[in-house]
């Protein structure tokens, strides 16, 4: 079996993989930690408090998804990373395209507002 063929074959899949994991993870700005329990209360979510001066805090909803605040650094501090529910599936091509054209507009309007 030709190893490059093979390569070949298998490095589309590992970049879409790549491109729709980095299209579902988005780090955000959080004023405090009750504004989070209270938002994953409203969801119907499990709430998981800080256990430390530099742990973490968060969230995870009934479907998998959730969010992770804190950490050690002072951008830790002031930032969230949500995570989404991997899908049971590979994007279709037009599922990859929209969210690249969601981050472009997104970077676009964040290079603006500065």
């Amino acid at each position: 079996m030709n190893i490059r063929a093979t390569l070949a074959a298998i490095l589309p899949f590992v970049a879409i993989g790549f491109i729709a994991d980095s299209a579902m993870a988005k780090t955000i700005p959080v004023k405090s930690q009750q504004e989070v329990k209270k938002s994953c209360k409203d969801s119907g979510g499990v709430n998981f408090p800080k256990t430390g001066a530099n742990s973490t805090y968060g969230c995870i909803n009934k479907d998998g998804s959730g969010i992770v605040c804190g950490g050690v650094t002072a951008k830790d501090k002031k930032t969230c990373d949500t995570f989404m529910v991997v899908p049971p599936r590979l994007p279709t091509r037009g599922e990859v395209e929209y969210a690249e054209n969601a981050e472009m507009a997104e970077t676009a309007e964040g290079v603006q507002q500065k």
